[in-house]
This record gives structure tokens, C-alpha cells and sequence, in this order.
């Protein structure tokens, strides 16, 4: 009848399906790459990244019931917890952006066609792509340039400080293989970043 909507024949169940369901709205963020590609991020990365934020957690835990209950500080605990916060957030940033965990304004982005989207889909992970070129050139060239000088950190950690700037490049990198894991779901054809139900206006 006009101004129904179409449905396709029923289910075995009994009930009608709607037609106009993107195909992917319900995808996970991983489909269509390699398996070995998500178990890195999923397993790997996240876990890293997790362990480091915990042993952070500890560190603060440590230092702040040192300064109540003894009334001392230590100083190589808040330069560690510093350390440690950076590379969790450097080693999750690639994964957390590909899957959507970012604020983001996309109202005008969920209204627009399939197409449309894909096409800005593709002007942000060239964009992403590009700035992770030039995190990961001057990330070499600051450790490189720590390295020759021989800097090591303030507290009596005495660490190499191109060592804990090594995570610049290092998730550069990784946060570039999150852009190339979005040019690769594009070629495929799938939106990299579907809205998800109950976004779509």
C-alpha cells in the first residue's frame, strides 16, 4: 500500500524483515581484515596498554599513601606514572580511533548517504595517515637526537630518555596501521566507521 514501508518475506519465525538495514551497521569494527590484524590489537596492544594503565594506578596508589602515612615523597614514582600513562595511551590510541572510542561530531555525518560517507571516510584516514608520517619523522629524529646526547630522565631512575621517547615513533606507527586497517576495510568496500542503531536520522 502507499506510504507502507517494504518488507521482505516473512521469516521462518513469522515476522517480517525490514529491507533497508545497512549492511554495516551491525559489523564489527574488525571485519574484513586478517584475523592475525585483530588478534594483535584485541590481545596485544590493549592488554599492553591495559597493564601499563594498572601499574600506573599502582605507582600513584604507592606514592600518594607514602606522602600520608610516612610524609614521604618520591620522586621517581610521578616521573614512572607519567612514563607509563604516555605509553598507554600511545599503544591504544591507533586501536581506540578505529574503533570509534573518540568524541566526535558527526550529526551531519549520520545524515549523510552511504557514499557521501565513504567519501569523507576516505579524506580522514589519508589525513590520519599523513599525520602519523610526520609523528613517526619526528619521533625518529628526537630519539635519535637524545641518543646522541646522552639525556636521561630527572629522577633518580636515571633511565635513557631516548628509551621513553621511543614510544613517539613507536605509536606512530601504530597508530598509522590503524588508518591503513580503515583504507583497507574501504577498498573492501565497508565503511570503516557505520553509525551505529539508532544514529541514523
Amino acid at each position: 500500500m502507499p506510504g507502507t514501508d517494504t518488507m521482505n518475506p516473512a521469516s521462518p519465525h513469522g515476522h517480517a524483515v525490514a529491507s533497508d538495514a545497512r549492511p554495516d551497521a551491525a559489523a564489527p569494527p574488525g571485519r574484513g581484515l586478517p584475523l592475525w590484524w585483530s588478534f594483535i590489537e584485541d590481545r596485544i596492544l590493549l592488554n599492553a596498554a591495559t597493564i601499563l594503565m594498572m601499574a600506573a594506578i599502582g605507582f600513584m596508589f604507592y606514592e600518594a599513601s607514602s606522602r600520608s602515612l610516612l610524609s614521604e615523597s618520591h620522586w621517581w614514582a610521578e616521573e614512572l606514572v607519567r612514563f607509563l600513562v604516555v605509553w598507554s595511551v600511545l599503544l591504544s590510541l591507533g586501536v581506540g580511533t578505529r574503533h570509534g572510542h573518540y568524541i566526535r561530531m558527526d550529526l551531519l555525518l549520520n545524515m549523510m548517504p552511504h557514499r557521501a560517507r565513504l567519501a569523507f571516510a576516505w579524506l580522514n584516514s589519508l589525513i590520519g595517515l599523513g599525520f602519523s608520517v610526520l609523528l613517526v619523522i619526528a619521533g625518529v629524529q628526537e630519539v635519535s637526537h637524545l641518543q646522541a646526547v646522552g639525556m636521561f630522565t630527572e629522577s633518580n631512575l636515571d633511565l635513557p630518555l631516548w628509551t621513553v621517547r621511543l614510544v613517539l615513533p613507536l605509536g606512530g606507527v601504530l597508530y598509522g596501521f590503524a588508518f591503513v586497517g580503515n583504507i583497507i576495510l574501504l577498498l573492501r568496500g565497508h565503511d570503516p566507521d557505520p553509525p551505529t542503531e539508532g544514529e541514523n536520522l
